[in-house]
């Protein structure tokens, strides 16, 4: 090859060497302008088209605006974790943002933001989006977002406001409100006030479980709400519902409410949480809803109420309600419905009454200072009866006595026993020489109750201050934990065959010492109990009544 050529060849390859690189840089260019991750002004983000992803901030601003555009781009969507690595104390959106997304976690676990002021054109806020942002004090969110997701503000500790009143510190929902996600400001700790919008149908599970200082709910006159879920307001201090209420009124619930949910109010800490009103469209009140509220004194149905059920245990353990007229409406009073409620001395079991669950009065009217006891049936009911016991008598220090009623609730025919209500308390009755049904607590051997008597169900002494509780023959079943929470000590039996559930002696504390016939089903159980390691409960052979 010559000179010439070499120099000719040489130059065609410098020239398509050139026109390579061109294109190349062309291709790049056309890439990075389609795609591909950028930095600006400490944001980090991802183009697609015409609009942009921020995935990052690593800038060192404590106060930070993400704006409308970045690179002539629109900022569409702000990626999880997107601030997880940042010192932002302040984050601000740009009002020019005409349209953006939130991605799920978005913002979880971020531990620096106490402030957030989101875009007024923001429709949703997803699921987990500040989840455990436990520095987040005070967020803005537009009225025009229409669902917040489940844990979008969960273990949000000290968050406790979103409008922009720093005196009056009240979460309000946006109006535009239609979906509120599960658990979505649980364990807020120091909220103390929310309004609802009027648009919202569903309060939903555990929305404020523990909001431990929230006191007041505003739902609004114009409130849609048909239903509160399973825990939504577990262990709150609710008592009022208007800034201007006062604590002393009862809480009022939408009178479109159709259905509270399983534990949906109970373990109300506040002791100004004393009366709530139920309203006439509500169908139904689910499991413990209002159970552990130990304050509650009085709970309010409106007239023609259209109740069709109460769930179990719906107000268990509220120890100071005194008050609760239940509609005509209901026809089954469910188990545990009213256990441990010892203040519950007036009370009437309703005409259309025809089922009582185990346990539904359990240890009422066993309180210290009750003076009068009103427990009735409707006359209309054929399927009840209170029977009321010999009286017993209080002797005081100066040998003076009072005389003082007590009642067994009991099937119509007096097959079965569900509820002894009553302050009974064997201590008081030690110098009662002349009253031996007393003395011993045999009242069940009475003539008109013994000779029908078959079924003890549970819970039905629970409570009771006695040291010993004669069980006549006649009994041939006895329910679960029938004597918890008692002092009774020594439990005689006129006959050795019984049929026990099997947590018939569940809550009881200390040595229990049953006695009976050498043979028979109860010395079996017994036997069985003290094989599977019950050593607390105790078998005496021989039968001697306690009189």
């Amino acid at each position: 090859m010559t000179s010439k050529q070499k120099i000719i060849l040489t130059s065609v390859i410098v020239a398509v060497l050139v026109v390579l690189l061109a294109l190349g840089g062309y291709f790049i260019a056309v890439y990075s302008s389609a795609s591909g991750a950028r930095t600006s002004g400490g944001f980090t983000y991802e183009v697609s088209g015409k609009t942009v992803t921020i995935t990052s901030y690593s800038g060192s601003d404590t106060t930070v605006t993400v704006p409308a555009k970045i690179g002539g781009r629109r900022v569409a969507k702000i990626a999880a974790g997107a601030f997880s690595s940042s010192k932002a104390t302040s984050l601000v959106f740009d009002d020019d943002i005409s349209q953006i997304e939130l991605e799920e976690e978005c913002f979880k676990g971020q531990t620096t933001l106490t402030y957030v002021k989101l875009p007024s054109s923001l429709k949703e806020i997803p699921d987990s989006c500040f989840e455990d942002c436990t520095a987040l004090e005070h967020i803005v969110i537009p009225s025009g977002v229409t669902t917040i997701g489940d844990s979008a503000f969960e273990g949000c500790s000290v968050l406790s406001y979103t409008g922009n009143d720093s005196q009056n510190k009240i979460v309000t929902l946006p109006e535009q409100l239609t979906s509120l996600g599960t658990s979505a400001f649980k364990d807020c700790k120091k909220i103390t006030a929310v309004i609802f919008g009027s648009k919202l149908q569903l309060v939903s599970q555990s929305a404020f479980e523990n909001c431990t200082m929230l006191v007041r709910i505003d739902f609004g006159s114009e409130s849609a709400v048909t239903r509160i879920a399973d825990k939504a307001f577990y262990n709150t201090s609710l008592n009022r519902n208007t800034a201007s209420s006062s604590s002393s009124e009862a809480l009022k619930l939408p009178s479109t409410l159709a259905t509270i949910g399983n534990y949906a109010f109970a373990n109300n800490t506040s002791s100004s949480f004393t009366k709530i009103e139920i309203p006439s469209n509500t169908v139904q009140i689910g499991d413990y809803a209002f159970s552990g509220c130990k304050y509650l004194k009085t709970v309010t149905f409106a007239e023609e109420s259209g109740l069709k059920k109460l769930g179990e245990g719906v107000f268990m353990d509220c120890e100071r309600l005194t008050s609760a007229a239940l509609p005509d409406t209901i026809t089954d009073i469910p188990a545990l419905a009213f256990k441990g409620c010892k203040r519950l001395v007036s009370f009437e079991i309703g005409a259309n009454v025809e089922t009582i669950g185990s346990g539904a009065f359990g240890g009422v009217g066993n309180y210290d200072d009750t003076s009068a006891i009103s427990f009735t049936v409707a006359e209309e009911n054929d399927n009840f009866t209170i029977v009321e016991l010999d009286k017993y008598y209080l002797f005081g220090s100066d040998n003076t006595s009072t005389a003082k009623s007590h009642y067994l609730l009991m099937s119509a025919d007096k097959s079965k026993l569900y509820a002894y209500i009553g302050k009974y308390d064997s201590s008081d009755c030690g110098n009662d020489q002349t009253n031996k049904s007393a003395n011993s607590f045999n009242f069940l051997r009475a003539a008109d109750i013994s000779k029908n008597l078959r079924e003890i169900d549970g819970y039905a002494f629970c409570g009771l201050n006695a040291d010993k509780l004669c069980i006549p023959i006649t009994v041939t079943k006895i329910g679960e934990a029938f004597i918890s929470g008692s002092s009774v000590k020594g439990l005689y039996f006129e006959g050795g065959d019984c049929t026990f559930d099997e947590d018939v002696f569940d809550g009881v504390s200390g040595i229990l010492t049953v006695y009976g016939f050498k043979q028979g089903t109860i010395k079996d159980f017994i036997d069985d109990l003290n094989d599977a390691g019950e050593n607390d409960i105790r078998f005496e052979d021989g039968y001697s009544w306690p009189l």
